[in-house]
């Protein structure tokens, strides 16, 4: 062998030797970990774990395989302490933990882990009290700083794949709030997680699923942890988790209790940190509440509240406030339920806001379109006035009400770990999250944000759809509700601060009947409104009760239509109405009597322009049709139309001074004009129904086909009124003329005229006022009533036709009048009777009263029946009056010219009225008529001279009555009379009587005449002779019914009316 051999086989010796040593110590090694190590492991965790957890541990084996570096611990657990009444329980355990390892971490010079899998872990927490679990001790161990120095922490390169956690099980008993919890089929993946060099960039991707109290929970994502960004995108769901098991760990507001509700999320969570930057977290996804109800026992009203489904969605949204956050918020089927009730007081099927925006930095949020679905309210007002929903947000009355015990938040006390070494990056990076964010608290704590300054709401819209509101007044009797349903409201542009007007547009239906329609401009700051309303038939019955106890009769019907705008704005509010309106199927109804007071079918309203400041209301034409009144005078005097609005009666008698006063303001305020201008009234079919209840027995009449025209009217402008009608339906009735009723000075000229009323119904007035009934008897009537500057002129005619009393009634209002002699005075051959009555007043007077004029100017004309008939004929020819006497020249028992008419219509008189009779007295003016009978016998003597001169030479004459003389033959005759005159006359130069002018002759003859007592007496009875004459001859009156009274001497010289004849019907 050569010494190269020898060497090469001592190498061989050596190497053979080593290898064998080597696989000895392998082989030593396999067998120690094999059989050995296993259980050395298995005492030794026992035992250290047990020492430190201060808890029985125990493992059922452990499995060591060091040809594939697996290692397996299975049966693992940790119990409760063995001093405590659980300690059967188990604290910890698991069933099976497998751990991997490549040879690759030689390689790497890091752990470079394959496998770890760890089946069916089950961990069991107890809370004791309100700080203390049953690990709390355990804790604190763990808070406990190391004994060894610790050194600066470094990234450890590391490898870990196929992680995995598989049936894992959680159980929390809170001994505490008496509740347990539960997390069960807990299950984890991740794929790989590592952060060498080649690996770095990977992402993680996790995957875990547990049920907590049987509700599914997982995590999805992607994590990006050792790259210089560190990134995350996780996914995190949690369905139909049972808020009850919750509620107790929540703090409420007082009075406030959860009774049921359910949560559901899927959540995005995104998280990113690049080098030298604070991380971004946003989340987005939707989270929603089902099913949710809560009860408000700290209200006036306690209610519930119960919710299907709250859906929040969101949008990126940054945790760190730097980006504005994107919400989308949708809630289905709420309802608010006041409690012992079953109705909802509030409840929608959907309300849904697509679009919320939230800028934490500029502290705004922004609501995009809000939708409101099928809202449905019911509204009450207390008899207190109250409404109830506002009971159901206010707070309750201490003292009435017990508090309720306020569901208070569990604490769960887990003390913070400080870790004896520098955290990682993800660590630190949520560190330093939670440390800003708790500045922030801290700081928004000590000072409001942004130096007190709001956040700023914005709102773009709202829509209201198929809402349905229920309103009653319960402080009101006999109020039908108002439900308003088919409601849509839409409100564009809005500007919370009300400066700007929003856009509003709404729509709804009136108790199944009518419909409102409104769209417009609307602004709060200052208020301003400027809408088109459109109303159509809505039902003004369930309005009715508003007006409280003032209505003391039923609408029964009625309904409002109104087309037009609607003006609001200013300070004071100025308010403008303008459009076309209509009152339809109106009744009023008299429930205490039982029956219909109004009803009209059609009350229309033609352009209607409305202001309040100043007032105007300007209507170009009213259409009223098929229209009913029942005027009743009640047995108190009072018309039943005045007390369906009752009037407060005053607490004291008004005093004189306030009277006074009312007069004056009263006075004041009629001489202002009423802003008042409609251009036509119009009237068709209508009938008034008037029952006089006063009067006993009661009087009855219908005013029926009443129609016509009225207007226009406005101050300063007389209106035309043309108004037709039946009385009875058989006696028409007319009225026409103007009036203007708004001006500062009422000025009207009304005629109304109606024919053949039937009289005996007004036996009920006779009766009472003038003693007896009518037994038959039919009136019409022409009277004019003028009224102007407050003056009053009526001027009524009056005819009855076969007026015929009846009998006598006993009545101690009824007056004494001579009716049977003021009868036959008016009462023609044909039973016809004419009455002139013309009447005047002054509307001014605060005692006018037109009823009580009229019956005294009625009771005035009947009593001259006796004191002055011929006045009262007055009332039947106009002038009549004037017939009572005729006049002549003194001294003479002549017609006179004048007289011839007064005695033409006398004898008109006494041949329509053949039961009258006539008495004449003659009457002498003993001044007047002796020199006029002077004078009279002068003009016969000279007369008389001429009759005898004609009869000598044979020429026939007549009576002296028939002659007339020219004035040369008066100076004839007069010179002829004077010379035989047996006086002694004056003397000429000669001795012979002169001549005389005519006047001084007629003076001597007057100087001499003598008239005795009974030539005055023969003038007066020559006087009533001549009318009397006149009366049978002219007038065709039979001498039967004429008498000729004795002489009368008239007392009445110095107005010298006695040359008279004077006239007495009988």
């Amino acid at each position: 062998m050569t010494p190269t051999s020898q060497q090469r086989s001592t190498r061989y010796k050596r190497l053979g030797i080593v290898l064998g040593v080597i696989t000895v110590l392998l082989v030593a090694l396999f067998a120690l970990s094999t059989f050995w190590l296993p259980g050395y492991a298995k005492s030794q965790l026992e035992i250290h774990l047990s020492e430190f957890l201060q808890r029985p541990v125990t493992v059922a084996s452990v499995e060591l395989k060091p040809r594939t570096l697996e290692l397996t611990v299975q049966g693992f657990r940790i119990g409760e302490k063995t001093d405590t009444a659980q300690a059967p329980a188990t604290l910890f355990s698991f069933n099976k933990l497998h751990i991997g390892v490549s040879f690759e971490s030689l390689k790497q010079r890091a752990p470079i882990v394959t496998t770890v899998s760890l089946t069916e872990p089950h961990m069991r927490l107890v809370r004791k009290s309100k700080d203390q679990l049953n690990i709390s001790d355990i804790l604190e161990r763990l808070q406990q700083p190391s004994d060894k120095e610790s050194t600066p922490h470094q990234n450890i390169p590391f490898s870990v794949s196929n992680i995995a956690i598989q049936g894992g099980h959680v159980e929390f008993i809170d001994q505490h709030e008496n509740t347990e919890h539960v997390i069960s089929e807990i299950n984890l993946g991740i794929p790989v997680a590592a952060n060498i060099n080649s690996t770095q960039e990977n992402w993680i991707e996790p995957h875990f699923s547990a049920k907590i109290n049987d509700a599914p929970f997982s995590v999805d994502g992607k994590l990006h942890l050792f790259a210089a960004a560190q990134q995350a995108a996780l996914t995190i769901k949690f369905n139909n988790a049972d808020l009850m098991r919750y509620s107790r760990y929540v703090t409420l507001p007082e009075g406030i209790h959860l009774l049921s509700g359910f949560y559901d999320s899927d959540l995005n969570l995104s998280f990113t940190q690049e080098p030298d930057k604070a991380p971004e977290i946003t989340v987005s996804g939707t989270t929603s509440l089902r099913q949710l109800a809560l009860k408000n026992s700290a209200v006036a009203t306690p209610y519930q509240t119960s919710l299907k489904k709250l859906n929040i969605v969101l949008a990126n949204v940054d945790l760190d406030g730097k980006k504005p956050a994107r919400i989308k918020l949708h809630i289905d089927q709420a309802a608010l339920t006041r409690t012992g009730e079953k109705e909802p007081a509030l409840s929608f099927a959907k309300l849904a806001i697509p679009d919320i925006t939230v800028n934490t930095a500029a502290q705004k949020i922004a609501l995009g379109a809000i939708t409101l679905e099928g809202l449905t309210t019911t509204l009450r007002r207390d008899a207190q006035g109250n409404l109830d929903l506002s009971r159901l947000f206010s707070s309750a009355d201490a003292s009435a009400q017990p508090a309720q015990p306020t569901q208070r938040a569990a604490h769960i006390p887990i003390p913070a770990r400080k870790p004896p070494y520098p955290a990682n990056p993800v660590q630190t990076a949520e560190k330093e999250v939670k440390a800003r964010e708790a500045a922030r608290t801290d700081s928004n704590q000590d000072q409001p944000a942004h130096a007190g300054k709001p956040w700023t709401p914005q709102l773009k819209s709202i829509q209201l759809k198929a809402a349905k509101l229920h309103y009653e007044d319960l402080s009101l009797t006999k109020v039908t509700p108002m439900i308003i349903d088919s409601l849509n409201l839409a409100l564009e542009d809005i500007d919370l601060d009300g400066i700007e007007p929003l856009q509003l547009t709404l729509q709804g239906r009136v108790n199944q009947h009518g419909n409102i329609k409104a769209s417009g401009a609307l602004a709060w700051a200052p208020f301003s409104a400027d809408l088109l309303l459109n109303l159509t038939a809505v039902d003004l019955v369930s309005l009715q009760g508003w007006l409280g106890d003032k209505l003391t009769a039923l609408l029964t019907s009625g309904d409002i239509s109104f087309a037009g705008n609607f003006k609001a704005s200013g300070d004071p509010l100025k308010i403008q109405l303008n459009g076309e309106g209509k009152l339809a199927n109106f009744n009023i109804f008299d429930s205490k009597n039982a029956y219909d007071l109004l009803h009209w079918k059609k009350l229309e309203i033609g352009r209607l322009n409305f202001t309040n400041e100043p007032l105007l209301v300007d209507i170009s034409a009213l259409y009223l049709s098929d229209f009913f009144a029942r005027m009743t005078i009640l047995p108190d005097g009072s018309l039943n139309l005045k007390q369906i609005i009752q009037t407060r009666k005053p607490a004291e008698p008004v005093t004189a001074i306030a009277t006074a006063e009312s007069k004056a303001q009263n006075s004041a305020g009629a001489k202002s004009e009423t802003p008042v201008h409609i251009g036509k009234i119009y009237l068709q079919q209508g009938n008034i129904n008037f029952n006089d209840r006063f009067i006993k027995p009661n009087y009855r009449a219908n005013l029926t086909a009443l129609a016509g025209q009225i207007g226009p009217l406005y101050p300063g402008k007389s209106g035309k009124i043309d108004v037709r009608g039946m009385v009875g339906k058989t006696a028409p009735l007319h009225i026409h003329g103007t009036i203007d009723p708004f001006s500062a000075q009422l000025l009207m000229d009304l005629v109304a005229q109606v024919k053949d009323i039937d009289l005996p119904p007004f036996s009920p007035y006779s009766g009472k006022y003038i003693g007896y009934e009518i037994e038959k008897g039919k009136l019409s009537a022409d009277v004019n009533y003028q009224v102007e500057n407050g003056a009053l002129t009526a001027d009524n005619k009056i005819f009855l036709d076969q007026f015929t009393l009846g009998e006598k009634v006993e009545s101690e209002n009824a007056v004494s009048l001579p009716l049977d002699l003021a009868i036959t005075l008016l009462k023609n051959r044909r039973g016809e009777i004419n009455l002139h009555l013309p009447l005047k007043g002054s509307i001014d007077d605060p005692d006018f009263n037109l009823g009580d004029i009229v019956f005294n100017a009625f009771i005035n004309m009947i009593s001259k029946a006796i004191t002055s008939p011929f006045a009262l004929l007055g009332s039947v020819f106009e002038g009549s009056e004037e017939l009572s006497e005729i006049s002549f020249a003194p001294g003479f028992a002549d017609i006179a010219a004048d007289s011839a008419p007064r005695l033409k219509a006398l004898a008109d008189i006494l041949a329509d009225r053949p039961s009258l009779k006539l008495e004449i007295s003659g009457h002498i003016d003993p001044e007047t008529d002796y020199e006029g009978l002077k004078q009279a016998m002068l003009q016969s003597k000279v007369k008389a001279q001429k009759i005898a001169e004609d009869t000598k030479k044979g020429i026939a004459s007549g009576t002296l009555a028939n002659i007339t003389l020219t004035p040369k033959e008066y100076s004839k005759y007069l010179e002829i009379a004077y010379k035989k005159e047996s006086f002694e006359k004056p003397k000429n130069a000669v001795g012979l009587a002169k001549s005389l002018p005519d006047t001084e002759m007629e003076q001597l003859m007057l100087a001499h005449a003598v008239i005795t007592d009974s030539d005055l007496q023969a003038l007066a009875e020559n006087r009533a002779t001549a009318a009397r004459n006149w009366l049978v001859e002219n007038g065709g009156i039979s001498s039967e019914r004429i008498f000729v009274t004795g002489f009368h001497e008239s007392e009445d010289a110095d107005k010298k009316k006695g040359s008279k004849a004077e006239f007495l019907l009988k």
